[in-house]
């Protein structure tokens, strides 16, 4: 079966209460307009065609695949999201119909009302009654159809948003959420009273919800198959990381979960469908200090095949976030540059053959597909639009808290958001512990003085990243905005306790603590990440990667020289009586270098790479963390090693220890709900 006529893509047609003009692939109804991405264009096109008669499965193949062979489920979600299309502009009124074993049926009438040739004005169709006031009605409507056509076809499709609702609002957070092809299905993890995660499945029919999974396991990081008949997920247990595959059912019965992969410890796989449910996507790594990259798993057999391999010179955390298209066998990627820079790429879901790359000017940490040309992203709190055809990012909607993860159902976006408190708390040499410092947002990253009467930290009080400064008299005080845009830094203070250091987007700053002023020590092409003074405030360290790899460099301010002090990987450092202390990025354990002789060894092994954040030197005595036991003290002099604090409840790993007084980080008990967002596709004039 094929389209009646090639002039069928140019027809405008009237279907119950909706006009459709087929040139722009546009819905129109009550002054509300709405986009079709090219399948669905081709399926109603087909049923236009046939409208009031039965199309079955077979002619759709046959006319909107082209004869390829395709699933049930890609049928299904075609069907779905034109239904939902139709319907979102009158949802009054039943237009497709399903015929269990026959196919499909459009239950309206369809009228062509102006036909827009290739190469003459609009006229009236042949099917039109020859009577003069209908004639006239008709020129009249073919005119504006005209005009409507000129006007879309001069214009860009973009997506516009209302403002969201909440779906859930369950003690606790909800999160991960991922949908089926027929856009009537969400699953999403649920925080249960344990703590572990367990998998929920919510049915959006007759929105009920669902347990997969008992809190007997740590369930996490789910995605519902295609077809919603079975979903994977990842197990953790203390010592194990498995990627499980699990059918629905009302009563799942015990034992029925297949193990599919065993992941390294130190992984969040973050999993994606291919269309057809035959094949996962997931990101690995080797351990901690290695980075994401894409890998597919083929869920009968089991078989792990690596399909991005990053550059050589790469140092980063590797592939963050991934989404497999549905329809067009693409995947979508995005790669970590920096902390306010997202690499985003189309590869080939079959070999990782990368189509096409761009660098984003944002912290990207989740994506969607919404059609076959337009991604959704999210940034902190912001969902971003990319259009593919033009390579245009553009910002959709601001949330009120940061987004972990979205999908979309037909034209709604779900997304979940997650609501964070930090406070700041101190203990001091008794081990007595109090809170210190506390707001309704979050404060993190508490710098004590040298002198322990000062107490320098970020927060986010007034809506964004700042510092702040808590006086000797307890009085707190906004230190400085932060250069560029808003964002998490490391600071510390200067050996005279006069400046705070701190690095962003590759630069490193001062700020004079009295007057607040913010100075620029280095610029951005130094490619600063981690900065710390050097033995006075006339020197600093810092690490970049401008040569490759991951190394330090000794900065004299007075007179801008410089030289690299580690060949083989260095992060963090510091220095005391001339030598030099330093982490290094891709290995746990702190070094210890002879600056005269340049040998290095190391010097502790039990020191995690996540210390480069957190860790002081102050004559002779070392802090540092170590996971799940807490900060300890270490005298490079005598050797001695003591626990100072150990690890406080819902500990944020942010800490300083000065003058036997520790303060450190703690979030409050997370909240996080599903939120949906309502999406319609208009067309605006692109900027001349």
């Amino acid at each position: 079966m094929t389209l009646a006529t090639n002039t069928a893509h140019t027809k405008t047609w009237q279907l119950g209460n909706i006009v459709y003009v087929a040139a722009s692939r546009q819905l129109q109804c009550s002054g509300q307009q709405l986009y079709l991405e090219p399948r669905q264009h081709k399926l109603l096109l087909v049923l236009l065609h046939n409208a009031l008669q039965v199309v079955s499965r077979e002619q759709l193949i046959d006319t909107v695949w082209d004869g390829r062979i395709v699933s049930e489920g890609a049928i299904n979600r075609a069907i779905s999201m034109l239904r939902k299309a139709l319907s979102s502009l009158d949802p009054q009124t039943e237009y497709i119909e399903t015929l269990p074993k026959l196919g499909y049926r459009l239950r309206q009438h369809a009228t062509v009302i102006t036909l827009v040739p290739e190469t003459s004005q609009p006229t009236v169709s042949k099917s039109s009654t020859p009577r003069l006031w209908l004639g006239s009605t008709l020129l009249a409507t073919a005119l504006c159809g005209m005009a409507i056509w000129f006007i879309i076809t001069q214009a860009s499709p973009q997506l516009s948003a209302s403002g969201a609702t909440p779906h859930t609002s369950f003690k606790g957070r909800e999160s991960q959420l991922s949908s089926n092809s027929e856009a009537n299905a969400l699953l999403y993890q649920r925080t249960a009273d344990n703590g572990n995660n367990q998998i929920w499945l919510n049915t959006l029919d007759d929105n009920q919800h669902q347990m997969l999974t008992d809190d007997a396991t740590d369930s996490r990081y789910a995605v519902l198959s295609p077809d919603a008949k079975a979903f994977a997920f990842v197990a953790y247990t203390e010592n194990s990381c498995k990627i499980m595959l699990q059918p629905i059912s009302q009563t799942t019965e015990p034992g029925s979960q297949r193990e599919l992969h065993q992941c390294p410890i130190d992984n969040i796989p973050m999993l994606s469908w291919r269309a057809d449910g035959k094949v996962l996507y997931l990101r690995q790594r080797a351990d901690k200090t290695q980075p994401y990259q894409l890998y597919q798993l083929v869920v009968a057999t089991g078989k792990l095949r690596q399909l991005t391999l990053l550059p050589a010179n790469y140092s980063g955390q590797g592939d963050t976030a991934l989404a497999a298209s549905t329809t067009s066998g693409r995947m979508a990627l995005l790669r970590y540059l920096s902390p306010d820079n997202t690499e985003l790429l189309l590869v080939d879901s079959n070999n990782g053959q990368i189509k096409t790359s761009q660098s984003l000017p944002i912290n990207a940490t989740a994506l969607t597909w919404y059609n076959d040309n337009i991604l959704l992203l999210s940034a902190g709190k912001t969902v971003y639009q990319y259009h593919i055809d033009r390579a245009q990012l553009i910002p959709l909607y601001q949330a009120a808290d940061p987004i972990d993860s979205l999908t979309v159902l037909g034209n709604t976006l779900y997304y979940s958001s997650t609501e964070v408190h930090a406070d700041i708390w101190q203990a001091d040499s008794t081990g007595a512990i109090s809170e210190r410092i506390n707001s309704s947002r979050l404060d993190t990253m508490p710098r004590l003085s040298h002198d322990g009467t000062q107490l320098a930290f970020l927060s986010t009080r007034q809506g964004h990243y700042q510092l702040w400064l808590q006086q000797a008299n307890g009085a707190l005080r906004l230190l400085t905005e932060l250069p560029g845009q808003p964002g998490f830094i490391r600071h510390e203070w200067s050996p005279d306790d006069k400046k705070l250091l701190f690095s962003k987007d590759g630069a490193a700053y001062q700020v004079d603590v009295a007057s607040g002023a913010l100075h620029t020590l280095l610029p951005g092409e130094k490619q600063v990440m981690v900065a710390n003074w050097g033995e006075d405030i006339n020197s600093l360290i810092y690490s970049s990667q401008r040569d490759g790899d991951w190394q330090l460099w000794l900065h004299d301010i007075a007179n801008g020289n410089e030289h690299k002090i580690t060949e083989r990987g260095g992060y963090s450092g510091r220095i005391w009586h001339g030598q030099l202390y330093f982490s290094k990025y891709h290995h746990d354990g702190l070094w210890f270098k002879d600056l005269r002789t340049g040998n290095e060894e190391l010097l502790l092994a039990q020191f995690d790479k996540i210390n480069w954040l957190n860790w002081q030197l102050d004559d002779g005595l070392l802090h540092y963390y170590q996971p799940d036991k807490g900060i300890y003290q270490l005298d490079l002099t005598t050797g001695d090693s003591k626990l100072l604090v150990s690890e406080p409840s819902q500990f944020v790993r942010h800490f300083s220890v000065r003058q036997g007084l520790a303060v450190f980080g703690r979030h409050s008990d997370v909240q996080g709900d599903i939120y949906r967002l309502p999406l319609t596709l208009v067309y605006k004039k692109p900027l001349q």
